[in-house]
């Protein structure tokens, strides 16, 4: 019975997102979002594409489904996106660089207009690594202890490992995006295995909460996030359970992001990930996904208010 049940549940909720595909918008061509600038996305989030019970976003340009399983004693959320366009993948920063000022992800979430986002890699809080955010360069200052994910103008992933400048120099590509916490988990297909090849601190040999960002395929990604040792029921990962996890998935290049207590996936403005700690960290900058279809709330209808009848001047004075 209880197979049955889950076996139900999984058809109603494909049968849910055919529905979506169908009813938020018709199939064609959409324009990029321009790069060059780090303003927010035009067009706001479709509220009827989101799927129920936070399992993701489907309108004619993007998809994103969400998933948690348990892995290592921990709980990991899973969201597996598909864009049509690389300039969907997009960053934002809490402040204009270098201010040090930090946010919350669900504010930088719904200021930039996102369907979903992620922490990055809080850049602002030291000054060493390549900075590019949606082509925009804020630091080129190649450092070998942190890898470097390069996302180009195609939405493909290179990660640089070690950061030198002959390997930033010899990349050929156009890059939108570059990041500077890393490790590299899986760097072309082949998973990290050597812990004391890691220069940066990332508690590489502590089980903690961990966020990270791979590619899977063309245009499509996955992120990864698990609970901590705070969190009731999981102990965490290290960083080689970790970068293991992301071999398993399908990343062919997975890239760890700031973790801890910054580890916030958000959807639809809301954090998800996480919850039974009750923590919401501030943080520099974030990742996020945005949809390329035009979409403008309707327009509240008008609420009558009463008019004050005026007395009447007209009544006879009583003698």
């Amino acid at each position: 019975m209880g197979g049955y049940t889950k076996a139900m549940k999984k058809f109603l909720l494909l049968l849910m997102m055919l529905m979506m595909v169908c009813s938020c918008a018709c199939a064609q061509e959409y324009d990029p979002i321009p790069w060059g600038s780090m303003d927010p996305a035009p067009y706001l989030p479709d509220p009827a594409c989101y799927l129920p019970d936070n399992a993701g976003y489907q309108d004619e340009s993007l998809g994103i489904r969400i998933e948690t399983f348990r892995m290592h004693d921990t709980t990991v959320m899973a969201a597996y996106v598909k864009i049509t366009d690389p300039s969907q993948l997009r960053t934002a920063t809490a402040a204009k660089y270098p201010s040090k000022v930090a946010r919350y992800v669900h504010i930088m979430s719904e200021d930039n207009n996102a369907v979903m986002a992620i922490n990055g890699d809080w850049f602002s809080q030291h000054t060493d690594g390549i900075v590019i955010r949606n082509g925009v360069s804020m630091r080129v200052r190649p450092n070998k202890g942190r890898d470097t994910l390069i996302i180009d103008a195609n939405g493909d992933f290179t990660i640089l490992h070690p950061t030198s400048d002959e390997n930033w120099g010899a990349f050929e590509g156009e890059v939108i995006h570059a990041f500077c916490f890393g490790p590299g988990l899986v760097i072309d297909g082949e998973v990290l295995t050597d812990v004391d090849s890691i220069m940066l601190s990332c508690g590489k040999n502590k089980k903690t909460q961990r966020m990270a960002i791979g590619q899977t395929g063309p245009l499509q990604y996955l992120i990864l996030t698990c609970e901590g040792p705070e969190n009731e029921g999981s102990v965490g990962m290290d960083i080689l359970q970790w970068a293991q996890l992301c071999k398993d998935m399908g990343m062919v290049n997975a890239y760890n992001l700031d973790g801890g207590s910054s580890s916030t996936l958000v959807l639809n403005n809301q954090k998800i990930n996480s919850l039974s700690s009750n923590k919401v960290r501030t943080v520099g900058d974030c990742i996020y996904f945005a949809s390329l279809v035009p979409y403008t709330p309707p327009t509240p209808t008008p609420v009558p208010t009463e008019v004050p009848t005026a007395a009447p001047t007209d009544v006879p004075v009583q003698e």
